[in-house]
Order: C-alpha cells, then structure tokens, then sequence
C-alpha cells in the first residue's frame, strides 16, 4: 500500500525548505536523517514543527501515543537532551521526528521516520527525500 499523500506532502515540503546537508537513510533505525549545525537548531524547530506538532522529553515521553513510545523504545530511549516528536498516526503509520543534540551539542541530527511501516513504505520514505537505495 503506498505512503498516503497526506503524510508524503508534509515530508517533500519539509525536504524543499531544508537548507542543509542531504537526507541519507539511517539503517540501524529505518529513517531519513541530516545532521546540522547547532545555531540552525531553532530554525530547524520551526521547520518541523506544523508537521510534529507533539513534543516528549524523557520526562514526558510517558504520556506519548503508543506507536510514539515504541519508535523511541526502538531506537534506543530518549535520553536527556533528546526529544521525540510525532504526529497523529495516518492510517497504520506514525510519523515522528527524533532530535538528537550531539554530545558537544554543535551538531544535532534528526531523523524523520513512519513507525509502523512496511519495507516498501520506506522505499518511498526514501524517495521522498531524495535517497535512492
């Protein structure tokens, strides 16, 4: 079954105004990631924040959707200056946003992905930000 158009429109609007590096597929968690500077980081925030409009913390992340809680529990916890954010499942799929401040907190990555998706699914994840396998 293909990604719904109402989850790929967000995401392709999302690659066209990201001003940084490439998107390439992170394998360990099955999604799309870019590493930037810290001092995009607020920019950054307002770019993903109409297409993840719910945030958890460590602390909070108790309080998440199901599907939400099991991304974060798949790709290994949310630890203290991480966030996981998320939207409202389309269909079987979440979509969700890791934020991930490196330990020097200069460089952040974020990883986009569909909890819930099939190989497939990704393949188009994939293709919607500009990565060929």
């Amino acid at each position: 079954m293909p990604i719904p158009e109402a989850v790929l429109r967000p995401f392709r609007s999302l690659r066209a105004a990201w001003p940084h590096r490439g998107w390439s597929f992170d394998n360990r968690f099955e999604c799309v990631a870019s590493s930037f500077e810290g001092d995009f980081a607020p920019q950054a925030r307002l770019l993903i924040a109409p297409l993840f409009p719910h945030a958890f913390s460590e602390r909070t992340l108790a309080t998440a959707s199901a599907p939400l809680r099991e991304a974060a529990t798949r790709t290994g916890g949310v630890r203290s200056t991480q966030m996981i954010f998320g939207a409202a499942s389309i269909g079987h799929m979440t979509p969700y946003a890791l934020w991930w401040p490196w330990e020097e907190a200069q460089t952040i990555s974020l990883r986009v992905g569909l909890e819930g998706a099939s190989s497939k699914e990704l393949v188009e994840l994939c293709a919607c930000f500009g990565i060929e396998e």
